[in-house]
């Protein structure tokens, strides 16, 4: 198999995988009615901001942190299982290379960021237009600012999910690899590991911001890629007597995570080559 041939089977074998794993639907319907219930109160309310363009800083927010999560989660469910089950293999058995079943398995990342984010926007989506007055409504409904927000909480996946990757194809167990995967974003990269760092190394705590996980948190913020948005925040801000923080600039939050989804990809792909299936 070679270029674009290869790459449309890879990606066939794998949607196809995926969709017969009741893990992954089951793990997405969950997501799906979790969003539904979300933004269900609101919009039973008949909330004043339940409306587009308005209901785009709820969908793009602190929130977003638990698509990232559910996201990631199903990436090891449907990685880690293939060593347990020797499907992997198997694949290789019936005629693909290592590498080949590598990147094939690999194309699971933009699959299932793509689902959850899919039904994390439109779910919010479609309620906020039934509840739109399209003749009241001034300005785009759509701005490019979400299409940016998208590709920012995408990118944010992509650099967290690829760590559960990594750990899915160098444990091989499941639960092994969720407990790792959700001690390092826990307790060690939001807890210990800052708490070290800015008690013996005050002055060298910067590059904490950029870790995998805490790195994605100012990609998740609506504010930091639309202007009236960020103008909205700070009114509020400053209506409760607190000084808004300033403007961000995402540029190495974004190429931070674009590093990191290499840099962990990339490591796996060079331990996983090293190792028999």
């Amino acid at each position: 198999m070679k270029g674009a041939r290869a790459f449309g089977v890879l990606l066939r074998n794998e949607w196809f995988k995926a969709r017969k794993r009741v893990a992954f639907w089951v793990a997405l319907g969950f997501y799906a009615f979790f969003t539904l219930m979300n933004h269900g109160q609101p919009f039973l309310e008949r909330s004043e901001g339940f409306r587009l363009p308005d209901i785009w800083t709820a969908v793009f927010g602190d929130e977003s942190t638990m698509v990232v999560i559910f996201a990631a989660l199903t990436l090891v469910l449907l990685s880690a299982t293939e060593f347990g089950w020797r499907t992997a293999r198997q694949n290789v058995i019936d005629g693909l290379s290592k590498s080949q079943w590598f990147w094939g398995k690999s194309l699971l990342l933009p699959v299932v960021g793509l689902a959850f984010i899919g039904v994390h926007v439109a779910i919010p989506t479609l309620l906020a237009l039934i509840r739109t007055d399209f003749a009241a409504a001034e300005g785009s409904l759509v701005p490019l600012s979400v299409l940016q927000a998208a590709g920012g909480l995408g990118l944010a996946f992509l650099s967290v999910a690829a760590l559960a990757f990594l750990l899915s194809l160098v444990i091989r167990r499941t639960g092994a690899a969720l407990a790792v995967w959700f001690l390092w974003i826990g307790p060690i990269e939001s807890g210990m590991l800052p708490a070290l760092v800015r008690r013996f190394l005050p002055d060298q705590a910067g590059w904490l911001e950029y870790l995998p996980f805490t790195n994605g948190f100012p990609l998740l913020e609506f504010r930091n890629y639309d202007a009236p948005a960020y103008e909205r925040y700070a009114a509020a801000v400053e209506a409760a007597g607190r000084t808004p923080s300033p403007p961000l600039d995402l540029t190495w939050h974004l190429a931070a995570a674009a590093a990191w989804t290499a840099l962990l990809v990339g490591i796996a792909f060079i331990l996983f080559r090293r190792r028999d299936l």
